[in-house]
């Protein structure tokens, strides 16, 4: 089952077959030195996508000819649960399993991701992502497949993505219920994010007392700063005064 960064995808296995570099462009199957795979043909940078994920043997036969997709995109679905999108300005990707499953539950290329930019690759714990144009998904087998976005995405990376104490999301981004916030809940904590307070890591021994409060709309409020060091153990500010705490 599977769900812009540092990793290389798991998907390139094998060099590319010789002149596929040449298949820049997906131009419609009469025109783009497209071959016979089973019942349809596969052609230009969608074959290229193909190849280099691992042909017949990752896919599978096409299940349709190459069709046109929202936004003068193109795409191709095949047997074994994946797909290749394609537009001029994300290249073509393969998208499959737990992840396609998601993004197809977001509306796909006409939702908030858009078209993917990646192909899907591994995470440094076992788990899988994928970034798009407007987002990311990230799955692993205890979470399932989350879309994260926006700031939240940013700060989740700045604080090193999953391999941070954060974790996988385990859920997808929400509405707070105040000020027109917006939250992602991790394995380890949460990223709030408001006009007020800015895009805030919460997690821990501070986060369990402001939840205790409240969270968002208790005492305390949103938070206005990370967690930083403090009189021996740590400490972080809301709106609403400072949460303390000491080993």
């Amino acid at each position: 089952m599977a769900p812009l960064r540092r990793k290389k995808s798991s998907w390139s296995r094998g060099a590319l077959a010789a002149g596929a570099v040449a298949l820049t462009l997906t131009t419609g199957l009469g025109t783009a030195a497209a071959r016979p795979i089973g019942p349809f043909e596969v052609g230009g940078a969608i074959e290229v996508a193909y190849d280099r994920a691992g042909g017949p043997d990752f896919f599978g036969d096409p299940l349709s000819p190459e069709m046109d997709a929202a936004g003068g995109g193109k795409k191709q679905d095949f047997v074994n649960n994946a797909s290749i999108y394609w537009t001029p300005a994300t290249d073509a990707h393969a998208i499959g399993g737990a992840i396609r499953e998601k993004w197809r539950g977001l509306n796909s290329e006409s939702g908030a991701l858009k078209y993917p930019a990646t192909d899907e690759g591994a995470t440094a714990k076992p788990g899988r992502f994928q970034h798009f144009q407007g987002g990311s998904i990230y799955w692993s087998l205890g979470t399932a497949a989350h879309m994260i976005s926006g700031t939240i995405r940013d700060k989740y990376g700045a604080v090193g993505w999953e391999s941070s104490p954060l974790g996988f999301p385990i859920s997808d981004e929400g509405k707070a219920s105040k000020d027109n916030g917006r939250y992602t809940l991790f394995e380890g904590g949460a990223i709030y994010t408001s006009s007020k307070g800015g895009t805030r890591v919460v997690w821990g021994a501070i986060r369990d007392e402001w939840v205790r409060n409240g969270s968002e709309n208790g005492r305390y409020g949103y938070p206005t700063g990370d967690e930083y060091d403090y009189q021996g153990g740590k400490a972080q500010d809301f709106e609403g005064g400072k949460i303390t705490w000491k080993p």
